[in-house]
């Protein structure tokens, strides 16, 4: 981890330093386009008015070079900017090296969804979460990516060439942070492009494609007319004739194609950033099939074969000819009723359409890949110790060695081996507050979370099965729908159920079920659900209080574990080390833990003949 914090430390130092030198040039060329501009305005003032033409003429290089210092200028501001941002990249990868990433303002709290198998137990979204710690997406489409994947939305057969994938973009530290880097200023993140799915896929209308099939007609009669009357070979009447038509059709033309022209001024802008991106994915050489497979959608079917940003920009080339109506009105005017600008210009733009209006939706949606990748590549570049888990197309079963939750510091987190080696088989975890039970269940989930979305996880070794994950641990009432935290807990028990019966593999993890009720229903309930899952194709982790519920392996032997956490209370501290391991909990901790926060305990006498079990 040091190696890597350096190279963080050093980029994040040099960045800094490139950012200062831009800064310091574009601080010059400010300063230098200002005295040229002076400069130039004085000769020309000065020329002009005192009628020394010689001075005015003298301004026209000094105007140039004003301009040329204006480009120079911005291009210096856009450095800056850049090293700035790949500066703050760095910073970041520090944060999240030193545990500080909760402090990153994405935390994706929007996308909670407590109706989803497991993302809110497992802490997936919102403060502290997954999404904050890994997430560096830059463009609306990539976060929608992202969140898909660690919402469990890709197919088995995707995980392993995700997996190669983002191994081979974790070597690529520079691609990666200068297509974040570059993202980070384009604006993407608050673009939703399916509108721009639906404009660039639309037709016109019949009438106006038989319009745009003869528009050279009209031009170049009139041309032919004027010709003719200029050798006075007929009358001008009919040069006339024929330019009046062509007003009325340039004046026409302006109801159809003004509102297409405004949409394309709106959807230029978001492709226009985009460019930078394409080229950067187009222009570089991977080695992971799904990473090359993505970029090959990037060029069109043509011959040679045409990328997405020059495609982009011969559109800008096509927005260049619709703000000519706004930047030279007075030549645009004349121009167009001449040659029927407007029309020529929709006739480019519906070309464009035709060739490359369907690949818009494939373009965005590479980059979201490329960005979700990105994310992912980050946890396998900062923990090169991390597996791979094997994920196989099958029955329910996981084995994991060294396994830790990803999210606890490395110098804090404590690893585990687990082994379901098979359907029906349930671990039954013991133990007192705070001992790590919940944490074992949701290091579990995350890890197969990561697993499916074809990331590393934080083992030493993960095989498992590709599974449907549910989970039971945050459960919240509703009291607008009048839904107690008992009724909404056998609801989640219910969907848990069901799933399993649709006979495909499954693990569930359970945290202390049924809580709202009292212990002896709480037990009979629990074993029922037991009982019932362990006839389905499932797997699962439960953890509880109720040491009745130890009984369970002895009658269901080869198919229910015991396990437990413990704890030590040494001269009135606790202290836990995590550990799973073999057998039922014999320690508790609850009259221990209010003595220390304060608590006074009263001791009662012990009564006899009652239940045993933990509260």
């Amino acid at each position: 981890m040091d190696r890597i914090a350096s190279i963080y430390q050093e980029r994040l130092e040099e960045f800094q330093k490139q950012k200062k030198k831009a800064q310091k040039t574009s601080d010059r060329l400010s300063t230098l386009r200002l005295l040229s501009f002076i400069a130039a305005a004085v000769l020309l003032s000065y020329g002009v008015l005192e009628a020394e033409y010689f001075f005015a003429y003298l301004s026209l290089p000094l105007f140039i070079l004003f301009a040329a210092f204006v480009r120079k200028h911005r291009r210096a501001n856009a450095d800056a900017e850049l090293f700035s941002n790949l500066a703050d990249i760095n910073r970041t990868g520090l944060q999240r090296l030193s545990g500080e990433w909760t402090s990153f303002p994405e935390t994706g709290t929007s996308y909670i969804d407590h109706e989803h198998p497991y993302s809110t137990d497992l802490n997936i979204f919102g403060r502290g979460s997954l999404f904050q710690h890994i997430n560096t997406t830059t463009s609306f489409t990539g976060e929608r990516t992202l969140v898909g994947l660690l919402r469990g939305q890709t197919r088995h057969e995707e995980i392993r060439p995700r997996q190669r994938a983002a191994s081979d973009l974790a070597r690529r530290l520079d691609f990666r942070q200068h297509f974040q880097a570059v993202g980070a200023g384009s604006l993407l993140k608050t673009y939703d492009p399916s509108e721009l799915y639906t404009w660039f896929t639309g037709e016109l209308s019949p009438a106006i494609n038989a319009t745009l099939r003869f528009l050279w007609v009209l031009p170049l009669l009139s041309l032919a007319l004027l010709i003719l009357g200029i050798l006075q070979l007929l009358p001008y009447s009919f040069f006339a004739l024929s330019l009046g038509a062509q007003i009325v059709i340039a004046a026409l033309g302006n109801k159809h194609v003004r509102p297409v022209f405004l949409r394309t001024e709106k959807a230029v802008g978001p492709l226009k950033r985009c460019v930078v991106l394409l080229k950067q994915i187009e222009g570089e050489e991977f080695d992971a099939p799904f990473l090359t497979g993505l970029q090959q959608k990037l060029f069109s079917d043509a011959a040679p074969p045409r990328p997405a940003s020059d495609q982009i920009k011969i559109l800008s080339g096509i927005a260049d000819r619709i703000y000519f109506r706004h930047t030279n009105p007075l030549i645009y005017h004349p121009v167009n009723m001449a040659v029927l600008w407007d029309w020529h210009t929709l006739k480019k733009l519906e070309t464009w359409k035709k060739e490359s209006g369907m690949d818009i939706k494939t373009w965005f949606g590479v980059i979201g890949e490329f960005e979700a990748l990105s994310s992912l590549a980050v946890l396998a570049h900062d923990n090169p110790d991390w597996a791979y888990p094997r994920v196989e197309n099958g029955p329910a079963f996981l084995e994991a060695a060294s396994l830790a939750h990803p999210l606890i510091h490395r110098g804090e987190r404590v690893a585990n081996d687990i082994l379901l080696s098979r359907p029906g088989t349930i671990l039954v975890i013991t133990g007192s507050n705070m001992s790590g039970k919940t944490t074992m269940l949701r290091t579990m989930g995350i890890n197969l979370v990561l697993a499916y979305a074809g990331a590393p996880a934080c083992a030493g070794e993960l095989s498992c099965a590709y599974m449907g994950i549910y989970s039971k641990m945050q459960i919240l009432d509703n009291l607008e729908e009048k839904v107690s935290t008992f009724y909404a807990e056998l609801k989640r028990n219910k969907m848990i159920i069901d799933a399993a019966r649709t006979r495909k593999p499954l693990i569930f993890l359970l945290d202390e079920i049924f809580r709202g009720t009292n212990s002896r229903d709480r037990i009979f309930a629990t074993r029922n659900v037991l009982k019932q899952l362990l006839k389905l194709p499932t797997i699962g982790l439960i953890t509880t209080h109720d040491l009745e519920l130890s009984v369970l392996e002895k009658e269901h032997p080869g198919q229910v574990f015991n396990y437990h956490f413990t704890d030590q209370i040494r001269e009135g501290q606790i202290s836990f080390d995590y550990k799973l391991r073999r057998g039922v909990s014999k320690t508790a901790n609850a009259l221990a833990l209010m003595e220390m926060v304060g608590i006074e305990v009263e001791v009662e006498e012990e009564e006899t003949g009652g239940d045993s079990f933990f509260t």
